[in-house]
């Protein structure tokens, strides 16, 4: 396919190879990279293949390409500067984001949520402040994730990877999670992402699962009349008694007793 690319294009790649060509410049775009297409004349695949990917289009009123690079003969350099000047990029302005054009993506973790949930909230609302949010979102956290790469070639900091596992606690928390998943998820053996969870907030892994668990079937509990058999399902519960146990051992209570309860408080608030 062949096409003309009329505004800014995010590609994030979660498998495969993506092989594409923007005016002559052609990109292979690996599993775990990204890559920022400026708007151009031709834009077309170079070859057949297989890959997933996630895409974003976007308008930059004041996005240009870094003048001191040279886009022809190393397209792998190019920085994109969302301003209406080129930045060095020794120069240090907070006001100005500097990406790479084309690099692996440190967290695509971190990057995959941000796109669900644009994702989400696209199909829900269809806002456009609230996209241009969190479209902005995904090119801060790109921009971060850069800095960080350059600046340290190691492992994630305890307190990125700690707020990385908690992010995916919540955004899958319909799901039936497990260490042993998570673990393989964030590629950690199972003994150091348990040690190291718990070392960071002082509560096992498992439990605080538990209690994030809890917390959501309060809320379906509270704010819904559906049965607790359907809830235990909708948070990953394939067992209607497990729940149960489970939502006691973390509130004292049963999650019907905890219903009717707070139904009391409700109506002795009013």
């Amino acid at each position: 396919m062949t096409r003309e690319l009329t505004d800014h294009e995010l590609v994030l790649v979660t498998e495969g190879s993506l092989a594409i060509e923007c005016d002559g410049v052609e990109y292979t775009v690996n599993e775990g990279e990204y890559l920022i297409m400026s708007p151009c004349k031709v834009q077309r695949g170079t070859k057949q293949g297989y890959c997933s990917f996630y895409w974003v289009h976007f308008a930059a009123n004041e996005m240009t390409v870094d003048a001191g690079t040279d886009f022809g003969s190393n397209p792998a350099n190019d920085k994109v500067v969302p301003d209406d000047r080129a930045v060095p990029d020794d120069r240090e302005n907070d006001d100005i984001l500097t990406l790479d054009r084309h690099r692996n993506c440190a967290q695509k973790e971190r990057m995959i949520i941000l796109l669900k949930e644009l994702q989400d909230a696209d199909k829900r609302y269809r806002d456009r402040i609230l996209n241009n949010y969190l479209t902005g979102a995904l090119v801060s956290e790109l921009t971060l994730q850069g800095k960080a790469d350059h600046g340290n070639k190691s492992t994630l900091s305890k307190e990125q990877l700690n707020s990385d596992i908690k992010t995916y606690i919540s955004w899958h928390i319909s799901e039936a999670l497990s260490i042993t998943g998570l673990a393989a998820y964030f590629e950690y053996n199972e003994k150091y992402l348990t040690t190291f969870f718990k070392k960071m907030n002082g509560v096992p892994l498992k439990q605080y699962i538990l209690k994030e668990k809890t917390e959501y079937a309060k809320s379906i509990l509270t704010e819904s009349n559906t049965t607790v058999s359907e809830v235990a399902y909708s948070i990953g519960f394939s067992d209607v008694h497990n729940f149960s146990n489970a939502f006691k051992k973390i509130t004292g209570v049963a999650p019907g007793v905890y219903r009717k309860q707070f139904d009391k408080h409700s109506v002795f608030d009013k």
